[in-house]
């Protein structure tokens, strides 16, 4: 049985009530000048035109405001005690490094890559200039973990902060090419940004910039530092470490779980209880305290559950439901896929665009893939993808980019020739295509990337591509039948097939759900942030895949309008598509994972739907589904599982890791939603998985909280993209592919994503 704790402590205030105090202040203006003036003597915050305050001691120097008796347990009045646990927090640890005061965040003395260096030996003494430090934050947060128990507590979370201590010149004498980097002041004054700019070259002491903040041309290299990042150490590291780089890395993600695992994670928490509880009481002022008391545990009583878990997936292969099974592969080879008997393409035509050095090993796979792979035991990929989807003649059609004999100066430019030469001399449309590229490609930027290149331009002609790299599909057999598997998957939904669907049975005459999303569209770090692309996907309540819609590029001021419009065509086309009638029950639920700030998504999205579908009878939800939070789950009953089945008393995994599907109550309106449970964790050394925040605007028409839940955690398993879950629910997770993908492709010359909403707009060509 789980025994559910929160990485928080509950804190219990030392009496029911507090004089606060409060004056009229509509405008917010004033309020920074006044907190400059008392806030010696007082914690002041505002909130909804007025301004509440509580003395920091007995007998403060200024006055202020009218004396109000509030209760300790109203919902305002702990929003205020949390606020002013937060504003003393630093005062408990004084000895560490401050970063943030709200939230309350500091950084740990231990160094990972100290930790590293000592056990490997024979490490350059570059390597101690580069420093991974725990960065701990600290926040008081209100939870209802059962309904009317609203509770105040402190909760921990931990992140990592990458720093390169070491000069420009040092990296650059070591060999770094520290070319497109981004680079900050080593000495910032009081107000002024710390990065200042990229990286064109370095000479002669100076550094002459690419592109920078303030226009800014050159800067002397000692008043400058490299931005501390994974993708600037892995660069500096690799030429530092040469062939020892991969062992650091290895000892690195040993060293970061004894940060992140589960055990260390609750560890932490542990010592933290306790320091706490010494600590305690912590003065608030007004004659208040607080203790802080222990753990919040997660717990059901009598009849009602603060915490439950979801039955398991079931994967459907037929649109009555009948052809079901509990693993989405399995079930393909039983029953085939959902699409079986509506898929138009039984014959499809693949193009395999490919380096002419490589043809005999990507024939090899491509006979592999098509037939399936053999092994002296049972394969777990024997059907091929020709018999697995129920395909009569899947054709590939070898297509050989001239690396042997061509220019190998300009790889993108190679490829796009080729791609071009062969579209213009062919009369028919392929299905889909694949494309290979050699690994030392496949890190080029993206306006010199092979594979971008290329589907930039068969995506324009509304073909949807698959990249596949040469060390991939040379891997051994026991490897390759997972990655075909994983490759026949996404290949088959790239051309519109749908390999399953999930067991969500459907009360209602239509039940849509809609993931909404957006990609800034920016050229630099430097550049104005105001273009942005919608992105929406679109789904039946049962996992149906219906298209996806990008809207117009636009301003940041513009976006409302262009999302409103946008929605409104997204809705008269699924109300035509679906034939609603006067008088149907329609669900709509919309998705979203971070909306823009200061635009209301879930008004405009409620006026649209009342707009539009007036003439039935509409049950509207908006979820924010967010990874972006403060709440950790350990099950405390979860002993963890051995990597090694044969060796039981070895290395284990998923450590107080919850089980997948558990739902935990946070709020009225929130739920905690475990999507990655112990069977899903890969290595011992992997961290603590958060679960997915899963919050109701309260506008919402539909309120089953627990159903809509459910709802997404089942469409965790309707990624196509591999024959496992995803984290997120696709209608996030999708958005957000696009979303990268878009921002990727804006760099290649002449793309245009006008085709995506046209023949792909029902593929998945992000995938």
């Amino acid at each position: 049985m789980a025994r559910l704790l929160l990485n928080g402590f509950e804190l219990q205030f030392s009496s029911p009530t507090v004089i606060l105090f409060t004056e009229e202040m509509p405008d917010n203006s004033a309020f920074r000048a006044l907190k400059a003036e008392l806030g010696e003597s007082w914690f002041l915050r505002w909130s909804e035109g007025k301004v509440w305050g509580l003395p920091k001691s007995t007998e403060p120097r200024e006055s202020f405001g009218q004396p109000v008796e509030a209760l300790c347990s109203e919902i305002d009045t702990l929003r205020f005690l949390a606020a002013r646990f937060d504003s003393v927090l630093p005062e408990r640890f004084p000895k560490y490094e401050r970063l943030r005061h709200r939230p309350f965040t500091f950084l740990a003395r231990k160094d990972a890559v100290a930790g590293v260096a000592s056990r490997m030996q024979g490490l350059p003494p570059l390597i101690q200039r580069f420093r991974i430090r725990s960065k701990l934050e600290m926040e008081a947060k209100l939870v209802e973990i059962a309904d009317g128990d609203l509770k105040t507590g402190v909760f921990l979370t931990v992140a990592t902060r990458w720093e390169i201590l070491a000069s420009l010149t040092e990296l650059h004498d070591a060999g770094v090419d520290l070319r497109g980097l981004h680079v900050i002041r080593r000495n910032p004054e009081p107000g002024e940004p710390r990065l200042i700019g990229r990286i064109g070259e370095i000479a002669d002491g100076l550094v002459r910039f690419s592109e920078s903040r303030n226009g800014e041309q050159e800067m002397r290299t000692e008043h400058l530092a490299l931005e501390g990042s994974k993708s600037a150490f892995a660069r500096c590291l690799k030429a530092i470490l040469g062939e020892k780089y991969k062992a650091f890395e290895d000892e690195r993600q040993k060293e970061e779980a004894n940060v992140f695992g589960g055990s260390a994670a609750d560890d932490r928490l542990e010592k933290l209880g306790e320091f706490f509880k010494k600590a305690s009481p912590i003065n608030l002022g007004g004659g208040l305290s607080c203790n802080v008391i222990g753990r919040l545990q997660v717990t059901n009583s009598g009849h009602y559950k603060s915490a439950t878990v979801a039955n398991p997936v079931e994967y459907c292969f037929d649109a009555a439901k009948t052809k079901r099974d509990q693993f989405p592969w399995s079930g393909l080879e039983r029953f085939g896929p959902y699409s079986r008997d509506t898929f138009s393409k039984k014959s499809p035509r693949i193009l395999v665009f490919f380096p002419d050095t490589v043809q005999g090993p990507v024939e090899t796979f491509l006979r592999n893939f098509r037939d399936g792979v053999t092994l002296p035991e049972k394969s777990r990929y024997q059907g091929g993808f020709g018999k697995t989807f129920d395909l009569a003649n899947p054709q590939f059609v070898l297509c050989k980019i001239p690396w042997l004999s061509g220019s190998r100066s300009d790889v993108s430019r190679t490829y796009r020739e080729a791609v071009e030469e062969f579209l213009a001399g062919d009369s028919t449309t392929p299905d889909g295509a694949f494309v290979v590229i050699l690994d030392e490609h496949s890190r080029a930027p993206d306006n010199m990337n092979p594979y971008l290149q290329t589907k930039a331009l068969l995506l324009m002609a509304g073909v949807p591509v698959q990249e596949i790299r040469v060390p991939t599909l040379t891997r051994p057999a026991r490897e390759l039948q997972y990655i075909c598997q994983d490759l026949a998957v996404s290949l088959y939904a790239k051309m519109n097939g749908t390999p399953w669907t999930v067991d969500h049975d459907l009360t209602i005459t239509d039940e849509i759900v809609i993931g909404m999303g957006y990609c800034e569209i920016s050229g630099s770090r430097f550049e104005e942030r105001q273009r942005h692309i919608g992105i929406t996907t679109v789904f039946r309540g049962d996992g149906n895949y219906l298209l996806a819609n990008v809207s117009k590029a636009c301003r940041y001021d513009d976006y409302p309008e262009v999302l409103r419009r946008s929605t409104l065509d997204i809705l008269s086309d699924i109300k035509s598509r679906n034939g609603w009638r006067p008088g149907d029950t329609v669900r709509i639920v919309f998705h979203v994972c971070k909306p823009l700030k200061n635009v209301e998504v879930a008004e405009i999205t409620s006026e649209c739907v009342k707009a539009l579908c007036g003439e039935q009878n509409v049950e509207f939800a908006f979820l924010t589904v967010s990874q972006d939070h403060s709440f950790t789950l350990f099950d405390k009953a979860q002993p963890g599982i051995p990597v090694n089945r044969y060796k039981p008393d070895g290395a284990k995994k998923a450590i107080y890791v919850p089980k997948r599907g558990t739902i935990v109550q946070a709020g009225r309106f929130t739920r905690l939603l475990c999507t990655n449970g112990p069977n899903l964790i890969k290595r011992d050394n992997a961290p603590h998985p958060n679960p997915l925040l899963v919050h109701l605007h309260p506008q919402s028409t539909f309120r089953d909280l627990d159903y809509l839940t459910v709802q997404v955690l089942k469409f965790t398993s309707l990624s196509w993209r591999s024959t496992l879950p995803a984290r997120r629910p696709v209608t996030i997770y999708y958005s957000e592919m696009i979303a990268e993908l878009l921002g990727r492709l804006k760099s290649i010359p002449d793309w245009s994503p006008a085709m995506l909403n046209v023949k792909l707009r029902a593929s998945r060509w992000f995938l």
